[in-house]
């Protein structure tokens, strides 16, 4: 019995590494949370930068987005929207030309987020960010990267970009 209860939990940990090699799923796009069974994200000092080329930009001047590991440290899945204030969707639109990731269309917007387009391990992902051009005020790039299936960041954020 005991070898059943096994072979069972080790299928549907198969099945959930496997999930989602190909990005993060639509389901995902308003808690940017990973679906890891009972797994929760890692705490403490985290191994990723996400960084913007500059601090002000407009519908004209997209803004260059970085993720990037520090020391040995590399990744396999991201999720990246633009959010503003305590919005839980992304605005604007990301190119990801040139990366190894994808853009995603999440509720409410086209290209509105980039992910990943394989779970090959990376060091960084570089992906140019466009504001609408309806849209005044502040955001923030906001990530949840996924070293493995046991081990995820949430809550990565950059520094603001005013879009005027």
């Amino acid at each position: 019995m005991l070898n059943t209860y096994l072979v069972i939990a080790s299928a549907l940990v198969a099945a959930q590494v496997t999930a989602f090699p190909n990005g993060a799923p639509r389901s995902v796009c308003a808690s940017m949370a990973p679906i890891h069974m009972l797994f929760g994200a890692q705490s403490g000092d985290v191994p990723f930068t996400l960084s913007v080329s500059s601090g002000e930009s407009n519908s004209a001047s997209p803004v260059t987005v970085t993720l990037q590991a520090t020391g040995d440290a590399d990744f396999r899945g991201y999720i990246i929207q633009a959010r503003s204030g305590t919005e839980t969707t992304g605005i604007g639109s990301f190119s990801a030309e040139g990366s190894q990731g994808k853009t995603m269309d999440c509720p409410g917007g086209k290209a509105n987020a980039v992910t990943h387009s394989s779970r090959d391990r990376r060091k960084n992902e570089t992906f140019l960010w466009t504001p609408p051009a309806d849209f005044q005020g502040q955001v923030t790039m906001k990530a949840t990267v996924v070293v493995g299936f046991r081990t995820f960041y949430t809550e990565l954020h950059s520094t603001p970009v005013t879009v005027v």
